[in-house]
């Protein structure tokens, strides 16, 4: 019975230390800079052709969009609901309207401004514009709405903001009362958790599906043979750079082993970034990677993103270091 009681106990413990141990908010503040600009690019992308794609006589008017994503015809099956805002504008003026709305949104939630408020205000902005037109969403789309939800559990504008400035203000005149700004907070880790969680189950996910075989409905040994890099380089209306040369030749071999090193990051990332000691290297392989992948797919947004999901495992002391300040201790 001593047994069972340890061991409940030491799970429990190992539990709560886990999810609700206060953690400094300097990475969830990071994270919203980061995060929120990367929010603002993505609806500024829309402005060119915003009335062409959503207008009521663009590309993509809300009845096609309802037809293309409403209820299946199979009895009892029922459609995810993606609302959207914008399925309420029938001028191109409300359109502009909510567009800059979402703008000024997104620019506050970056700057840190009402944070609490504008946190969740940037998820109905950004869901807005993913619901309204799915079927020209990509990678970067899913990475980005988890992180803004995960966000908004968390303090993210007690530091690196302007309501931390503004609460510096009122301390130094003596209207509030003097607090740390970076004080450790439960929600803060809860925050991180999710996402460190999350960002792991996409990496292990990514590296089995490459194994798997994505080539099509049945099973392809591309990633096991080492040719998926190729397939990508190959694929010449996206690429940045020309690396076709690399086929035919000797340094074939070197594309045989960025296949089987891509493989192998996304599968390490995904099981051993809980390690302290791995943490750091898998880190930095992951970065080198995604770097590599937006040269050679154009998918700069999502390799961009997904460096930036990596700061949650990112140590508070180090994230303190990059902030200018020393880590309150968690």
């Amino acid at each position: 019975m001593t047994y069972w009681q340890e061991l409940t106990q030491a799970i429990g413990t190992g539990w709560n230390r886990f999810w609700f141990s206060p953690r400094d908010p300097r990475a969830v503040c990071l994270l919203r800079l980061l995060v929120g600009a990367l929010a603002l690019y993505y609806v500024l992308s829309f402005s060119a052709d915003l009335v062409r794609w959503f207008g009521p006589h663009g590309l993509l008017p809300s009845d096609t969009v309802a037809r293309l994503t409403g209820p299946p015809q199979t009895e009892g099956i029922s459609a995810p609901d993606r609302w959207s805002y914008f399925d309420y504008t029938r001028q191109p003026s409300e359109l502009w309207g909510l567009h800059v709305g979402g703008i000024v949104v997104l620019s506050l939630f970056t700057l840190g401004v009402f944070s609490r408020l504008t946190s969740v205000l940037s998820v109905v902005v950004v869901l807005s514009y993913v619901h309204r037109a799915p079927m020209i969403t990509g990678q970067f789309e899913p990475v980005l709405t988890l992180l803004l939800i995960y966000l908004c559990l968390a303090p993210t504008g007690a530091c690196l903001s302007i309501d931390a400035w503004w609460r510096g203000r009122a301390t130094s005149r003596g209207a509030g009362p003097a607090s740390p700004p970076t004080t450790p907070s439960i929600m803060a880790n809860v925050a991180i958790r999710l996402i460190q969680v999350h960002v792991a189950a996409l990496y292990l996910v990514i590296g089995l599906t490459m194994l798997g075989g994505t080539m099509g409905a049945e099973y392809d040994p591309t990633w096991w043979r080492g040719e998926g890099m190729w397939w990508l380089i190959a694929k010449s209306e996206s690429r940045l750079v020309d690396l076709t040369f690399l086929h035919g030749t000797t340094p074939t071999y070197l594309v045989n082993i960025w296949s089987h090193a891509v493989v192998a990051i996304n599968l390490a990332c995904g099981v051993l970034l809980w390690n302290r000691l791995a943490r750091p290297l898998l880190l930095v392989l992951a970065a080198v990677s995604w770097v590599a992948l937006a040269v050679v797919t154009g998918l700069v947004s999502y390799c961009v993103i997904m460096v930036v999901a990596g700061v949650a495992f990112v140590s508070p002391e180090r994230i303190a270091r990059w902030t200018g300040a020393a880590a309150s201790a968690s």
